[in-house]
């Protein structure tokens, strides 16, 4: 085992916060308040002409991006936490296999590995 002194409680108070702090992001970003700016642009069509398109096509656009900020923040507190649990059990070839699925799913968005070889409770 290496030098490294991974304290659990530590890890898991940090993705506590960062879980907190993701789903506020979520909540002040919804799919409602989006199509709530596109309807105000489209109401005021005759004013705005093109605008509500290229807005749509922007948020469209901005909506992938988050897609993948959220798969990697999804990632990122699955991949730690395994990471973790499989370390302090001193299984670190366990831990390298959940630090590499971590960059796998977070730019994939598919957390099935986790779900099948994820540490449980």
């Amino acid at each position: 085992m290496s030098s490294w002194s991974i304290q659990p409680a530590d890890v898991q108070s940090v993705l506590n916060d960062v879980q907190t702090t993701a789903a506020e992001l979520g909540e002040q970003l919804t799919e409602a308040k989006f199509q709530a700016v596109l309807d105000g642009l489209t109401w005021a069509a005759p004013l705005t002409g093109d605008v509500p398109a290229a807005v749509n096509a922007m948020l469209g656009d901005q909506m992938r991006h988050l897609t993948n900020i959220s798969n990697r923040i999804q990632a990122g507190t699955v991949g730690v936490a395994n990471a973790v649990i499989a370390y302090n059990n001193g299984q670190e070839d366990m831990a390298g296999s959940y630090q590499a699925q971590l960059l796998r799913s977070a730019e994939s968005g598919d957390f099935t590995y986790f779900v099948q070889h994820g540490h449980k409770g």
